[in-house]
């Protein structure tokens, strides 16, 4: 079995803990430059600084960092302190295999299959990275796009900082527009943009069945306002894909997540495992 080491203790270190097959390999540690982290642990992982993390020898090295200027300023500085191991780029993986896409195609078939009624949505589109491929694999379904497409309400942001939680700002995510997106997607005609605050935008669409449901609202409240929408709204075998559910980023959305459950009672989630704490919500 191979030891190895994985570089960055942040969002996709985390994520890359469960993600390494324990089968090959041993996890010794996770290291990284903040020194605030040293003595935590990652998942039951020990945290320390490069120097020691260095000094257990590891076979391999995960680093677990977006950007290429990052990535490589992480290898050199392992090179610098004697490394010349196997090493594994998070990132470059990312670019080839996608956890959150593959969920989605594969709930589409089954949608599909079953004979699921219902529209599609999504709640936080910003570029229409999710949006044109539910147009896609989905294509005679209508599709509601629900976004301000200015980036996050100040309202929004008073909440995030009332409850401790994200360092997002009002404007964030603001460079979108509706005309950028609809020019993505393979079948614009089944698109319905819904501009604005939700859930106002959701007006209307009182007596709407939702099959499937993209969820990617990342502050507290546009989660926890999507799970009152839509979950109520869902067909039978439907489902929510949660973004950032497990995220340290933006964590209120696991926080909306908890306190609707509070309310209502547990949801039937399953985390999917990727890099930004995705999880799937099914309807029973």
């Amino acid at each position: 079995m191979e030891t190895l080491v994985i570089m960055g203790a942040g969002q996709f270190g985390r994520a890359a803990v469960s993600l390494i097959n324990r089968d090959f390999f041993s996890i010794l540690a996770a290291a990284d430059q903040d020194s605030r982290l040293w003595g935590t642990s990652l998942e039951g992982i020990p945290v320390m600084s490069f120097p020691e993390a260095m000094a257990l020898k590891p076979d391999t090295l995960l680093i677990s960092v977006s950007g290429r200027d990052r990535r490589e300023t992480m290898k050199s500085q392992a090179e610098h302190l004697g490394f010349h191991g196997n090493i594994i780029f998070m990132d470059e993986m990312r670019r080839y295999f996608d956890i959150r896409s593959a969920v989605l195609l594969r709930l589409c078939k089954r949608l599909n299959r079953m004979e699921i009624p219902g529209s599609l949505a999504e709640l936080g589109v910003y570029k229409g990275d999710t949006a044109w491929k539910l147009n896609l694999f989905l294509p005679h379904r209508r599709l509601y796009l629900f976004d301000t497409f200015q980036g996050f309400a100040e309202t929004d942001i008073a909440e995030e900082k009332a409850r401790s939680l994200s360092r997002a700002g009002a404007g964030d995510f603001s460079d979108t527009s509706e005309e950028a997106v609809i020019s993505r997607l393979p079948f614009p005609d089944q698109a319905v943009i819904r501009k604005g605050f939700f859930p106002d935008t959701a007006s209307g669409l009182e007596r709407e069945a939702f099959a499937l449901v993209s969820l990617d609202a990342d502050l507290y409240a546009p989660t926890l306002a999507g799970l009152e929408f839509f979950y109520p709204r869902l067909s039978p075998g439907g489902a929510i894909i949660l973004h950032d559910w497990d995220s340290r980023r933006f964590p209120g959305a696991g926080e909306a997540v908890r306190d609707w459950e509070q309310q209502h009672g547990p949801l039937p989630l399953v985390p999917l495992g990727d890099l930004h704490g995705t999880a799937v919500i099914i309807h029973p």
